[in-house]
């Protein structure tokens, strides 16, 4: 199961909110991002060097009121931190949805931004960790598990919506992993299957999806 970790080149969260246009004036007069492009209900947002929707690292879905609602207590989303070229001191910013941004001065001559970590909350760190570390293979370090682009930590916590269905509450709701090319999403899911766990893979095997174990929807793609 180490082959599709192994073989990530980029995570990309999907945030899911209330007004987008008041949230995409946080990330792009606080965060200094970018919008790169605007589908529908989604906004992809990127380093102001980007340029294609290859460069996105965030994605906001927009999903009003009508259907959706606020996060009752805790948030499952801790906290993402950014590595940035913008800014040359780090501090911390709370967007409109009250999601938790630590930005960072990239230590690199990179223009890009860089995702390092991804802070999650959870009633039961034991069994969140266990969709990677049992279901993947991947190794357990002070709560968090090491992935190439980073590291996703989880804080213990307790509230009534940590294991929330990700489109009825304004939260993270995917975490977007992007694999290399050459990775076999039909053999990843031949794998989960042995496992026992729910999954869906296309018939061209470009994007295989499944749901961790707080409820966050998990995507392979290509």
């Amino acid at each position: 199961m180490k082959t599709v970790f192994d073989n990530i080149t980029k995570a990309v969260p999907v945030i899911r909110v209330n007004n987008r246009d008041l949230n995409l004036a946080f990330y792009k007069e606080t965060l200094g991002l970018k919008v790169i492009s605007e589908e529908n209900a989604l906004a992809m947002l990127g380093s102001k060097s980007a340029k294609t929707r290859m460069d996105t690292r965030l994605i906001l879905e927009e999903s009003p009121s009508m259907r959706t609602r606020a996060v009752n207590g805790v948030k499952k989303l801790r906290k993402i931190v950014i590595e940035s070229p913008e800014f040359t001191e780090g501090f911390e910013a709370t967007s409109p949805e009250g999601d938790v941004f630590e930005i960072v001065p990239i230590q690199s001559d990179s223009l890009d931004i860089k995702i390092t970590e991804i802070q999650l909350n959870t009633s039961n760190i034991k069994n969140t960790l266990a969709f990677y570390v049992e279901g993947f293979g991947l190794t357990e370090k002070k709560n968090a598990v090491q992935l190439p682009f980073g590291k996703i930590s989880y804080f213990e916590a307790q509230g009534p919506d940590l294991l929330a269905n990700p489109e009825e509450v304004w939260d993270l709701e995917i975490i977007e992993f992007e694999v290399a090319p050459e990775v076999d999403l039909h053999q990843i899911a031949s794998q989960l299957d042995d496992l026992g766990l729910d999954y869906y893979v296309d018939k061209k095997g470009k994007i295989l999806t499944l749901t961790d174990g707080q409820n966050i929807e998990i995507w392979f793609v290509k």
